[in-house]
């Protein structure tokens, strides 16, 4: 039964190979995202629901340190996790394509919450299990009950956007630079076995005329 499931190790070229297509389905994931998030200011679909469970781990993990620490941890973690669990794929697993999603989701989760600080002067967002009387975090920070600097949303909301272009562009050109790699190191693993196969002497006899009807 283990002999089943062992893997079958695939030449080197055609593994690089495999590795160009999955950078080719990157691109077209990160263009999906950078689409919604920063063309039509909109929630990414599918993706929202891993920020919400994401912003909200955040908020568990941080309750112990003090009310604001844990309100700017919603949207602190939202973002930071993607960043570490893609610098953990680029630093331990050598892999820039895994880095470069990990940045498109955290360019995402940027765009996410700027969109909910800037709606801080207004509180027009729904929130999460909140009622009609909820408070979002940021009103919350920004509001009288913190900073009082509720007018500066705007600004904010305009840096955290900024910094997730920024992210969304990393992560497209380290996709492209991981393709290029890939494409790269297959050429070379091909190398080797046509310059064998060039090579190869010709294992073809001449025929003896005098013994071959014998």
């Amino acid at each position: 039964m283990d002999g089943l499931t062992e893997r079958v190790p695939l030449p080197e070229h055609v593994e690089r190979r495999l590795h160009v297509w999955r950078g080719a389905g990157a691109l077209v994931l990160l263009a999906l995202w950078g689409w919604h998030a920063f063309v039509r200011d909109t929630e990414v679909p599918v993706l929202i629901f891993l920020d919400i469970a994401v912003h909200e781990i955040g908020h568990v993990l941080f309750r112990p340190f003090g009310e604001l620490t844990m309100l700017v941890m919603g949207s602190g973690f939202e973002v930071g996790f993607p960043l570490v669990v893609g610098l953990v794929f680029l630093i331990w697993k050598r892999d820039p394509i895994a880095f470069g999603i990990c940045m498109g989701w955290a360019a995402g989760a940027c765009a996410d919450s700027a969109r909910y600080i800037a709606d801080a002067p207004h509180g027009a967002l729904l929130l999460l299990g909140g009622g009609p009387e909820a408070v979002g975090d940021w009103e919350r920070i920004l509001g009288e009950e913190f900073f009082d600097k509720v007018y500066m949303a705007p600004r904010i909301a305009g840096i955290v956007r900024s910094v997730g272009l920024v992210l969304w562009l990393v992560g497209l050109a380290a996709v492209l630079a991981g393709m290029w790699w890939h494409h790269r190191r297959a050429d070379d693993a091909e190398r080797p076995s046509r310059v064998r196969a060039s090579a190869r002497p010709a294992t073809t006899r001449p025929i003896d005329r005098s013994r071959m009807w014998r």
